[in-house]
Formats: C-alpha cells, sequence, structure tokens
C-alpha cells in the first residue's frame, strides 16, 4: 500500500491565499432628498463596498447528514468525521463539487493503470508527487494538480487531497491516512468541506481519494482557545500499534523499518490562529504504556521549536510550527492502555493535557 500526500496546507498560506480570494462584497446604496424649494433636488449617495472579515470559524459540531450511494465512500464519511470530531478538529460538510473531483481523479489513476506503476508514484512533476499529479495526454484528464481539477468542477476555495492506493475498503482507506505522519496531520488541518471516492478498481488495484477544502468565505475551522487537537483521542480503541513508515510518501523516519503509531498535537486555536516555531517551548511530551516506562520517542517539528530536557527531530515537512507529533521508533504493544502527557508554553501562555487510548490488535 502506498499513501501520498499533497503538501500540508499552512496556516499562513491559507491567509495569503484568501486574501487573493474575497468574495464579492454587495453594495449598498443610502439615498436621500434634498432641502430647499421646488428647485430643490434629490441626490444619492453610494456607500463604498463592504467586504466581510475572513477568519477562522469555531469547530462545526454538527453538517448536514452526508449522503453517498456507496458502502465504502459511506464508511470513509463516517470514519473520517468521527476522527475529526473525537480529535476536536471539527466536522466535516460534504461537497459535491470536490466528490466530482475526487472520482474524476480515482477514475483517472485505475483506467489508466497507474494505481500499480511504481515509476508514475514515485515521480515528482512541479514538487508534487505522482499520485496527485495528473499527465494531460492521458485519458481521463481533469487537471494537473488537486487544485485545478477541483477548480475544473466548481470549487472555489483552497483544495488539498489526500490519495492512497491498495486499500481493501473505504474503511481501511481512513485507517490508512490515521496511521501516518504527514497525512494524519493535514486530515485533521482546519478544512471544513469534503469530497471523497473509493476506486476498487478494474484489475489494477483501488484508489482512494479525498479532497479537503476552505471556501473563500472563511480561513477555516479552529477550536476554542485552551482545547487542544489531539490524536488519538481520549479514549480512542483500537489504535493500530504499528506504524509502516516506509509506506507514506515522504518517509517520516526512513531510518526506521516500521514505528510505534505517530501521536499529534495541534496547538492552534481560535485565540491562536498563528504561531512561529519560537513561540513554542515543549516542556513534557510523552506516551506511557499504563504501569509501565515511556516509551522512546522522537519529537518531530518545525526547526526552531524547542523541547525543555532534550531536541526535536527537525522535521519542516510538517508545515506549520504548532502541529507537534511524537513518533515511538519501535511498535507499540497491542491491546494496550497508553497515557500520554503534554505541557508547552504557547506565545507565554501554559497549556497542558493528559489523556489515554488503547491499541488494537497486531496490525
Amino acid at each position: 500500500m502506498m499513501i501520498t500526500s499533497r503538501k500540508q496546507m499552512s496556516m499562513n498560506q491559507v491567509v495569503t491565499l484568501k486574501g487573493l480570494l474575497l468574495p464579492t462584497a454587495v453594495a449598498l446604496a443610502l439615498t436621500a432628498c434634498g432641502g430647499g424649494g421646488g428647485s430643490g433636488s434629490g441626490s444619492s449617495t453610494p456607500i463604498p463596498p463592504v467586504t466581510p472579515p475572513i477568519a477562522y470559524a469555531a469547530v462545526a459540531t454538527s453538517v448536514p447528514v452526508l449522503v453517498y450511494a456507496l458502502a465504502d465512500d459511506v464508511a470513509i464519511a463516517t470514519q473520517l468525521n468521527a476522527s475529526r470530531q473525537g480529535s476536536r478538529s471539527g466536522l466535516l460538510a460534504q461537497s459535491t463539487t470536490l466528490d466530482l473531483a475526487a472520482h474524476n481523479h480515482t477514475n483517472f489513476l485505475v483506467s489508466n493503470q497507474l494505481v500499480g506503476n511504481d515509476t508514475y508514484l514515485t515521480s515528482t512533476v512541479d514538487g508534487v508527487t505522482g499520485g496527485h499529479y495528473e499527465n494531460p495526454s492521458l485519458p481521463g484528464y481533469t487537471g494537473q494538480l488537486p487544485q485545478d481539477r477541483a477548480t475544473k468542477v466548481g470549487y472555489t476555495g483552497t483544495v488539498s487531497e489526500l490519495v492512497t492506493f491498495g486499500t481493501a475498503s473505504g474503511a481501511d482507506c481512513v485507517a490508512a491516512f490515521e496511521n501516518t505522519v504527514y497525512h494524519l496531520t493535514q486530515m485533521l488541518s482546519p478544512f471544513m468541506d469534503v469530497g471523497i471516492d473509493f476506486n476498487a478498481g478494474n484489475g489494477s488495484g483501488s484508489a482512494c481519494a479525498i479532497e479537503l477544502g476552505v471556501p473563500t468565505t472563511s480561513l477555516g475551522q479552529l477550536p476554542a482557545a485552551g482545547t487542544l487537537v489531539t490524536f488519538p483521542y481520549a479514549g480512542m480503541t483500537g489504535v493500530a500499534p504499528t506504524f509502516y513508515n516506509q509506506g507514506e510518501a515522504p518517509n517520516p523516519a526512513p531510518d526506521l523499518p516500521v514505528a510505534g503509531h505517530a501521536v499529534l498535537v495541534s496547538l492552534y486555536t481560535t485565540a491562536t490562529p498563528t504561531l512561529a516555531a519560537s513561540d513554542i517551548v515543549v516542556q513534557t511530551f510523552s506516551i506511557t504504556p499504563a504501569n509501565g516506562t515511556a516509551v522512546t520517542a522522537r519529537l518531530l517539528a518545525n526547526s526552531g521549536v524547542k523541547l525543555m530536557g532534550g531536541a526535536i527531530t527537525v522535521d519542516n515537512t510538517i508545515a506549520v510550527p504548532g502541529e507537534l507529533v511524537l513518533l515511538p521508533i519501535v511498535a507499540l504493544t497491542p491491546n494496550t492502555v497508553y497515557n500520554v502527557s503534554f505541557a508547552a508554553t504557547v506565545k507565554g501562555a501554559a497549556v497542558s493535557q493528559k489523556w489515554s487510548f488503547t491499541t488494537g490488535a497486531a496490525n
């Protein structure tokens, strides 16, 4: 199974993009009557167009029912939103235009037998890995890049894409993204809209695409001040103990044959929508089995993030400094409760959280 990632959307990138895609304002006019006698005249004084402010919204706790005809697509939608709700990153609303973009792309991959084409999957074109790139000379082409394909079908906003190959079902597709580093951070970023498609393939293997979008009317959704986005989330069960990091492109730990399931903390909230690496000092980030000792792990973070009493593993593929990933260097133990402890200062303010999750059977 291969998982590829279109480079994750950064908070600052969203601000810049949204600044270029402001919605059309509605111009209002106020009419006033001129004073005087019969020779007076009326005049109209226009008010300049008003552009609504664009900001981050609070996380969505409810969305319209997501409607899909195929069981695999239903499973993707259900599991994806369950993980986002548990992690407190906010529910995603279905976008039929992004559904179409996802369908077009999986159809392109499968019909051109690219799912098992290692040369294509490992190639890079204009900085984009093969699974996200479409060759205009091939049948079914709808746009070179995810943003191109979404724009073509009518989505107005910023788009990022997750793609995986060779999963047996839609549920396995989401589970594969959850058991990663870069795809996990992207999956739980402050997107608001989603389009999905699972293509079981025609003998060349399956393709699964999830299109994540933020409309031009918003910067995205973020939790309230003091709330951390975490994954695996508190009380989560059945967490895969082994991370097959060699299957993620790019590979977050190329020196390790396998690793343990990554633990994510995101520090972005409506009070701290932007952060510099120098704003973040981590005091504690550990994962410990119940009645055991802390697991040896690496803290993957942007250059400039500080870890008291230790050193981070600089990983600038994690595009924003406020997303921190703890990566165990060995697989976790199956069917075991793990306790996570996190404490840091963010712009001088203390933030902390402790929670537990339980691994499932060996994967």
